[in-house]
């Protein structure tokens, strides 16, 4: 098949879940379909990767553009005027009209067999897309998230803001699920709520994936017995909501049990309040920017994914679970996961629950080395990456067959 795949962030480096998500599976898919891909790049970070795109697809169109840095006045002026929009604000972020006009225009001169759109965010630019089967990749319920945000929100003006953009990412996303031949999820949870809350009978799930091969195990010699872990990019609200959490609720009660733990927060960007936090505790580091997670996991007794919003699956869990660790997440942390409290994993949402399950495996080594033992055993047997882009591209292909069948019984 010729597919076409718009991905308005840059793939690489493939730092966040969606990213890596994405990646593997064009990996895979463009291995035996010819996929081109087209996106936005930021010429000064971006420019000099633009050739290492080929291991994702055979031809990289890519259009520039500049995000405003977080925290800088543009950013905040930008956010201030799309508060103002029947749209949600991270529509309105990801929306580009350059880009827009370079996908129509590669639809228009070149043929394809289906059109891919990652993520809703870039949904905006789909709208004048016409006579060729269409697939939406949905790796989030964002709307969740947003009534999340919404349900943590510590004052009232914070609460509003979430509350809006709740309404308008609702009808946002639930007319943009419609509008697409099918949608993937990443999880058979977020396939239920697309069809049971936004009446879309065309979602389809895949699991999460992950690469054993490359998250394998390390030497037992190498784990630091007090080392607790967090794999996360700092600059995604949900992940910073958590470890704020983490250090207010659950590591005063932590300190009840080991006082002599410590925790090492592992993701690019973390914002000035975040780095108050963890300056007032002297046994928290923030690791920022790494090119490579496995040496921090090796050194991790336990890893911990400590959220209380978002949607979609986190592969941050498997990737730490393909290396046999024992993970403790919320109920939220690991939603959409195939996982089992107490045989593969630890699932516990009450801050004191949280620090003895925590507790409980720093000190009883032969417990963490089962949980992280059967973890790597599910992980191994269920959810390579193979496996995953082949259901993908199952559904790439029914998608594509759906439409020509459609269209000749009209």
């Amino acid at each position: 098949m010729r597919i076409l795949f718009l991905s308005q962030r840059f793939l690489l480096p493939m730092d966040t879940g969606g990213k890596i998500r994405t990646g593997k599976i064009l990996e895979q898919l463009s291995r035996e379909h010819d996929v081109v891909i087209v996106g936005n790049y930021e010429p000064a970070q971006d420019g000099s990767r633009i050739a290492e795109m080929s291991r994702f697809c055979r031809r990289y169109v890519p259009v520039p553009w500049k995000e405003p840095r977080r925290g800088s006045i543009a950013f905040y002026w930008r956010l201030a005027k799309n508060l103002l929009s029947q749209y949600p604000v991270t529509a309105l972020n990801d929306y580009s009209p350059e880009l827009e006009q370079v996908l129509l225009k590669t639809l228009r001169e070149d043929e394809f067999d289906l059109a891919i759109c990652d993520f809703v965010q870039s949904a905006l630019m789909f709208k004048s897309v016409t006579g060729i089967p269409t697939l939406l990749f949905q790796h989030n319920v964002e709307a969740k998230i947003a009534l999340r945000h919404r349900e943590a929100a510590g004052n009232i003006f914070t609460r509003a803001l979430w509350s809006g953009q709740h309404r308008r990412m609702f009808a946002f996303e639930s007319e943009s699920v419609r509008a697409f031949d099918k949608v993937i999820a990443v999880s058979d949870n977020d396939a239920r709520i697309f069809a049971d809350e936004y009446n879309a009978d065309n979602a389809v799930s895949i699991p999460t994936g992950v690469d054993v091969e490359f998250y394998e195990p390390g030497p037992s010699a190498q784990i630091n017995p007090k080392r607790i872990v967090f794999c996360g990019s700092m600059d995604w609200l949900p992940n910073e909501d958590g470890i704020k959490y983490f250090l207010a609720e659950i590591a005063p009660r932590l300190n009840e049990i080991e006082e002599n733990w410590e925790l090492v927060v592992v993701g690019r960007n973390p914002s000035e309040a975040m780095k108050a936090d963890a300056a007032r505790f002297g046994n928290v580091q923030l690791s920022g920017w790494v090119d490579d997670v496995r040496p921090y996991l090796r050194e991790a007794a336990v890893c911990i994914v400590p959220l209380r919003i978002g949607g979609g699956t986190r592969m941050k869990i498997y990737e730490a679970m393909a290396m046999g660790k024992a993970v403790v997440s919320t109920t939220v942390g690991a939603e959409g996961l195939d996982v089992v409290d107490g045989v593969n994993v630890r699932l516990v949402d009450e801050p004191t629950e949280f620090a003895a399950a925590i507790g409980e495996l720093l000190l009883d080594h032969a417990r963490r080395d089962a949980i992280g033992a059967a973890a790597r055993t599910l992980v191994v047997e269920n959810f390579g990456w193979h496996k995953v882009a082949a259901r993908f591209g199952e559904i790439c292909r029914e998608t594509a067959a759906q439409r020509s069948a459609d269209s000749g019984t009209a």
